[in-house]
């Protein structure tokens, strides 16, 4: 954490927006490590390969991936470069944002603006100008700490999570962000706030502590945003890798990258392991479901902290990854600004 606290600090906090271009999408090949699909249950386990894009736009420490259903685009960040990617699929363009501020996590604004969370705070990003606003207030105490993932709620209420650079274990918090009400502290106690998300329902908030190596939920009331009841829905301890991002797709699953496991993990409404999508990379750090119908299967990775050795053996480590899972997810909620 040290390091990359010290990484963050040679960065310039000069910003500016790349023109859209062309970008290479490749399907993924024998070479690359096809993902497989390994089913979980009574039946046995049983594995087929799974179709597979990748997109030729590599990161150092690919996070935070976001679909934008109005404008058919996907948001990425690169933290470790400071940088906000947008692809458009139907074209086959993308282009970079510099960011002034680190970034962790990016939603979308009911004015069309996004809002990016940031080691200086929260901020709300015009992505055609790259004016940023930020929100007195909300930094994180860098560089001891700073935001990590964040998701908003069917309500319009952003939510994110503090991790650990510097100092002891057990002493960040999950908050809640409003506009008219600022940032609140929820509950505390975890060392790295990572992926979040909500059943389809809305009534059950996923939460997970990387550190910890354990995904929560608690009890979620959308009307007031209260939560209560936190309790382990997986225990990953015994798992090779550490869970990361998360995404819920329209059926209650549970899809999470488990960072230095090599896979994407989904786990039904109760917690249990259901489906295992292998990757061709060590550290996939979260996903997304986009698309024009919300079926393609969208993953970030991570090449940060990889030796000449391991990258020799994961060269894509760093892509964005596209998997037809076949199922959906549900639209991204907008922040009400």
């Amino acid at each position: 954490m040290r390091a990359e606290a010290g990484l963050y600090s040679l960065l310039p906090p000069a910003a500016g927006i790349s023109d859209w271009k062309p970008v290479m999408v490749e399907a993924l090949a024998a070479a690359d490590g096809v993902p497989a699909a390994t089913g979980h249950g009574a039946d046995g386990d049983a594995t087929g390969a799974t179709s597979g894009h990748v997109l030729g736009l590599a990161c150092v420490h690919g996070e935070g991936p976001l679909w934008d259903t109005d404008r058919d685009t996907l948001y990425w960040l690169d933290i470790s470069r400071q940088r906000l990617h947008a692809y458009r699929p139907a074209t086959r363009e993308a282009r970079s944002h510099r960011l002034p501020a680190i970034p962790s996590a990016v939603a979308l604004c009911t004015d069309h603006r996004l809002l990016v969370v940031t080691s200086r705070g929260i901020g709300q990003y015009v992505p055609d100008t790259g004016l940023m606003d930020l929100v007195a207030g909300t930094a994180p105490g860098w560089p001891r700490r700073r935001f990590n993932d964040g998701k908003c709620d069917r309500a319009g209420r952003f939510w994110t999570g503090t991790m650990r650079l510097r100092g002891e274990a057990g002493r960040e918090g999950l908050y809640r962000f409003e506009a008219a009400r600022g940032l609140t502290r929820v509950d505390e106690g975890f060392t790295v706030c990572n992926g979040l998300g909500w059943s389809p329902e809305d009534r059950t908030l996923y939460l997970t502590d990387t550190e910890a190596r354990r995904i929560y939920a608690y009890d979620f009331d959308v009307a007031s945003g209260a939560v209560a009841n936190r309790r382990v829905f997986v225990d990953a301890s015994d798992m090779a890798g550490k869970p990361d991002g998360l995404a819920v797709d329209a059926q209650g699953g549970v899809w999470v990258a488990i960072f230095g496991g090599w896979q994407l993990r989904r786990y039904d409404p109760d917690g249990l392991p259901e489906r295992t999508l292998r990757l061709p990379v060590p550290h996939p750090t979260s996903c997304t479901f986009g698309g024009p119908a919300l079926d393609t299967l969208y993953v970030t990775s991570s090449r940060l902290g990889l030796s000449r050795h391991e990258l020799a053996d994961a060269p894509l480590s760093g892509c964005l990854f596209a998997f037809d899972v076949a199922l959906t997810g549900r639209p991204e909620p907008l922040f009400s600004n």
